[in-house]
């Protein structure tokens, strides 16, 4: 039998005005890591083939999907639907070009990065110039702009961190899987900053499903104030 999503609907509230509604989706172990080898290594093997139909699943129901360069350098052969703006954000635009990621629909990728970046493209791929720092708020403008009205973040780490910093995730999907990683350096679902007591971002949660040992959890971001 085909391993299936544990979702088979995911509704969605209007997006915000001016910008994307903007859901991060990954997979960690119990103890919140989100890698099972090293930084520079395939994850593919963290969750399970149901864990990556619901992956396939939630990419089906965003108009976008953003990753950071790290991420993208480690996953040999990752590739979107035809359909899907593809975003990945580079500082410095030193990717693999040759990659799905651009080749598989060019009209439809970009990198999200700063002047620098921008020279270093050099015209092999789409750019948007978003600041250094990234000004995020300008990106989502500008992707709100092309139409995208729900945007999805595949990590890694220290780019969901740097959208829930500025509080603009809506949504949080996260598959726990039964597995143990350790280790005080490696990282979990979302790096930067810590934020102050005070400046903690409350989730509610939307749904608790399980699937064999995993967890698939969706959270919502309580109203602000």
């Amino acid at each position: 039998m085909a391993d299936l999503s544990v979702y088979d609907r995911l509704d969605f509230p209007v997006s915000p005005e001016g910008r994307p509604w903007v859901f991060i989706n990954m997979v960690a172990t119990i103890d919140g890591k989100i890698l099972s080898g090293e930084r520079d290594e395939n994850v593919m093997d963290l969750g399970s083939p149901t864990d990556h139909a619901t992956m396939r699943f939630i990419e089906s129901q965003a108009d976008a999907v953003m990753i950071g360069a790290g991420s993208l350098r480690a996953t040999v052969g990752l590739h979107y639907p035809e359909r899907l703006k593809r975003l990945v954000v580079s500082a410095s635009g030193t990717l693999d070009f040759s990659s799905k990621f651009f080749t598989g629909a060019p009209d439809k990728a970009w990198v999200v990065t700063g002047s620098r970046g921008v020279e270093g493209v050099a015209g092999r791929a789409q750019t948007f110039d978003a600041g250094e720092p990234v000004q995020w708020r300008r990106v989502l403008a500008w992707l709100h702009g092309l139409g995208v009205e729900r945007l999805l973040i595949e990590g890694g780490s220290e780019l969901n961190a740097a959208l829930l910093a500025e509080d603009l995730v809506d949504e949080l999907f996260l598959t726990v899987a039964p597995k143990v990683k350790l280790g005080s350096g490696i990282p979990t679902y979302a790096g930067g900053q810590p934020l102050p007591r005070e400046g903690l971002l409350r989730f509610s949660l939307m749904s608790c499903l399980t699937h064999d040992d995993e967890v698939f959890l969706r959270y919502r971001r309580t109203a602000r104030s």
